[in-house]
């Protein structure tokens, strides 16, 4: 049995990294809804936007993937400035990336990212058979 985590933000500006993120989530089951953000200055409007209300509480996500090279704000400031933010259950976040570049993987553990997954996201990646 397939446990529903709620809401899911991805967060790329790769339009088929998104695709395949979403296709991974819909497939495994494990979203109720899948939110999507081009960069970081655009998912932290959007998740302000859906955990304003206390009655919006389910909306806001539970699960965080977000890229680590975008335009406009990076996974990095994203992440920095989502650690300032107060959210009524804290969401896990995850950074994807193409590249394993120890400095990254040391950067993401020094701001609290949960996990590091390289990109594309698969159902492996994400701990499910």
């Amino acid at each position: 049995m397939t446990r529903t985590i709620g809401t899911v933000l991805l967060v790329d500006d790769d339009p088929t990294a998104l695709y395949i993120a979403r296709n991974v989530l819909r497939r495994l089951g494990v979203a109720e809804l899948v939110l999507t953000a081009h960069n970081g200055q655009e998912a932290l409007q959007l998740i302000r936007s859906a955990c304003a209300e206390p009655n919006r509480a389910a909306l806001c996500p539970r699960l965080i993937l977000v890229d680590v090279k975008m335009p406009v704000m990076d996974g990095f400031e994203f992440v920095g400035a989502l650690g300032t933010m107060e959210f009524p259950v804290r969401p896990v976040v995850a950074m994807l990336s193409s590249s394993q570049n120890p400095r990254d993987l040391r950067q993401a553990d020094g701001r609290g990212v949960d996990a590091y997954l390289a990109k594309p996201l698969t159902a492996q990646s994400l701990g499910s058979s």
